[in-house]
Formats: structure tokens, C-alpha cells, sequence
């Protein structure tokens, strides 16, 4: 059974909540009205969607994550151009230098070893430029002797037929060799000509130089090439090879 209230309608007079209503302008003669106050309702009349600034239309956390992906994409893209200046520059020691050069002039036999003492030499003093330019250089740095040991393994196996263990223990002792030529090479470089000569003596050398004329004439090439490398400005030397060799007979 449902029960119906019946409510009686009388005449009142306007409440002051019901004035304010009317002028805040929630009803209006003809009805009903949207709920906006005169201040917001000007606002709306000026303001379309079509005449805001893109800006506003666009989600901020999307405009976000396209820039990180674009400033990953461009580390990416440097650390690859990086590596390929690392291995350009490697290349440049064998296609540009003249070995028969250092052979003939230093008295030294064409062997195996005497290749990688000649190519050594020249990694380091590009290493040298490259460790002044920071993380940056140390990219390069890292690629110009990961390109060296590659070339080390192809002509090791050109060879001949070596045992698989023989070679890689005699690679594995020039890698050795190679780390503490590179500490003697950097204390000669930052100190007088006689602890370079000596550094030079000692690995380049193997101790077995009587000639005081090729030695000293070792250390001048290797001061002029270190200062042609120090000329070059750190805005130029990621962009193009840098090695450009001095020419050793041109030494007297």
C-alpha cells in the first residue's frame, strides 16, 4: 500500500538565499539556468578553444617524454659518431704511415713485433690529444685501441699456422707490454727530454739502441707531434680525423 503525502503551496515572500540565486543568475524568467556567476561567465565568452595556445592543448607529460626520448636518441647518436672517430682514426695510422720509414731509419727488422712497437707508439700519442677532451675523449680513446687489437688478432693470423694458444698468450703478453708502455710513455711526455728518452729507450727500443742520434731523434718527433695535436681546438677534433703524421726523414 503506498502512502501519498499531499503538501498544501502557499505565497511566501523571496528568501535572501533565493534573492541571491536569482542575481548570481542560477535561474532566469524562462527557467532553469546554468550555474555561472556574471566574473565567469565573461571569462567564457572571451575564451575559445580554438584561439588558446597550442601549449595549453598539448599534455605537458607528453611534450616531456618526446624531449627525454630526443635527448637519448641524440646521446646515442654521439656515442656512435664516437666510436666510428675512434676506429677512423686507428685506420689512419697503417693507410697514412709510412713504416719502412721507422725500419729503415731506426735500423729495426720487419717483423711482427716491430709493426706493433711503430703502431703503439702513434695509438698512444693519440690518445694523449683525446685524454684532455674528458668523458668525451675517453670514448674515442677507448674505441682507437679496441680497433687496434682487432687489427692485432687479423695480422697475427695472417701469420701463419700458429697454435690458438700460443697466440693468444703472446697477445695477451704485448697487452701487458702495451699498459706499462702507456704509463712510462705519459711520465716522459710530462717530464724533461732525458725520462722520455729513457721511456722510449726502454719499449721502443727494447734497450738495444747504441745510437744516440736515433733516439734523440725519436724524442723530437714525438714533441713535434704532440704539439701539432695540442694546436688542433677541441671544436674541430671530433669532427674529421686528426692524424696527420709528421714526416720522420723530414728530422735532422
Amino acid at each position: 500500500m503506498h502512502c501519498i503525502r499531499m503538501l498544501t503551496l502557499r505565497k511566501t515572500p523571496l528568501s535572501s538565499t533565493l534573492k541571491y540565486i536569482i542575481e548570481c543568475k542560477f535561474i532566469n524568467a524562462t527557467g532553469i539556468d546554468f550555474p555561472i556567476q556574471s566574473q565567469f561567465r565573461q571569462f567564457c565568452k572571451n575564451v575559445h578553444v580554438k584561439d588558446a595556445p597550442k601549449d595549453l592543448i598539448k599534455p605537458k607529460i607528453q611534450s616531456g617524454i618526446f624531449k627525454k626520448l630526443s635527448h637519448r636518441f641524440d646521446l646515442y647518436k654521439r656515442k656512435y659518431q664516437l666510436m666510428a672517430l675512434g676506429y677512423q682514426l686507428y685506420d689512419d695510422i697503417p693507410d697514412r704511415l709510412n713504416y719502412s720509414v721507422f725500419f729503415k731509419g731506426f735500423n729495426m727488422p720487419d717483423t711482427f713485433f716491430s709493426w706493433f712497437l711503430i703502431t703503439e707508439l702513434h695509438v698512444w700519442l693519440l690518445m694523449v690529444r683525446f685524454m684532455a677532451e674528458g668523458e668525451v675523449g675517453k670514448v674515442v680513446i677507448t674505441n682507437i685501441v679496441e680497433a687496434m687489437w682487432h687489427d692485432v688478432i687479423v695480422r697475427a693470423d695472417l701469420l701463419g699456422p700458429i697454435p690458438g694458444k700460443l697466440k693468444r698468450k703472446h697477445i695477451t703478453e704485448i697487452s701487458h707490454q702495451f699498459n706499462a708502455a702507456l704509463i712510462g710513455y705519459d711520465e716522459g711526455i710530462m717530464s724533461e727530454d732525458k725520462v722520455l728518452a729513457g721511456a722510449l729507450w726502454r719499449r721502443f727500443f727494447c734497450l738495444e739502441c747504441n745510437n744516440p742520434e736515433h733516439l734523440e731523434k725519436l724524442v723530437i718527433y714525438v714533441r713535434k707531434q704532440t704539439s701539432i695535436f695540442d694546436k688542433i681546438p677541441s671544436d674541430k677534433i671530433f669532427h674529421r680525423s686528426i692524424a696527420q703524421w709528421v714526416d720522420l726523414e723530414s728530422i735532422k
